[in-house]
């Protein structure tokens, strides 16, 4: 008999155990939850500003008087992003405007400006890849003020070493048409970012 009653009350107490968890779980704070698992944007923080700097490389048809071809413009870039979420761990939104100096026959000053629509992954609370697509519009500053407009691709992750600051790194293309021709662009970027 009292072997039974030994036996009945374990099986109560792993009932309780088993039963417990998840109550246990529900009861933590949203906080603690949410800092287990930031993923690309925490709720409460719907906004992201990062700070970039990077390379540049442009495949342009050569610009040579009576010359066909292609030729290839190398540069580099630093500049700011804003991001903002639009539905939260699916769509956001971001304009990002370098200033990047190529190196051409005429040093050129100018802004690649790209406005993304991008959709993060979340495999892990400290790593987020993301895809994006949207227009892109080439100011060229010097010599002579040209604007040059097309579409832009590009695919980076954010690294979240802590929960409000990360480093974000992309790969983006741009094709646009410029006295239309098409224009390749290449820009590898990478700096870090702070959610607001």
């Amino acid at each position: 008999m009292p072997r039974r009653r030994a036996r009945s009350l374990v099986v109560v107490w792993a009932a309780a155990l088993v039963f417990a968890a998840p109550a246990r779980a529900a009861a933590k704070p949203m906080e603690a939850v949410s800092e287990a698992h930031p993923g690309h944007h925490h709720a409460e923080y719907p906004n992201l500003l990062g700070v970039r700097v990077g390379y540049l490389s442009i495949l342009a048809p050569s610009e040579k008087e009576g010359e066909r071809g292609v030729e290839l413009r190398p540069g580099v870039f630093a500049g700011l992003s804003y991001e903002r979420t639009l539905i939260h761990e699916w769509l956001e939104l971001e304009v990002s405007v370098p200033l990047a100096v190529v190196f051409a026959e005429d040093t050129e000053l100018a802004l690649p400006m790209d406005l993304h629509l991008k959709k993060p992954f979340h495999p892990s609370p400290r790593v987020s890849p993301y895809l994006a697509l949207g227009p892109t519009v080439d100011l060229t500053v010097t010599p002579e003020l040209r604007a040059a407009v097309g579409a832009s691709f590009a695919v980076g992750t954010y690294l979240w070493p802590t929960p409000r600051v990360g480093v974000d790194v992309e790969l983006d293309y741009n094709l646009v048409a410029e006295a239309g021709r098409p224009v390749h662009e290449l820009l590898f970027a990478v700096g870090p970012v702070f959610r607001l």
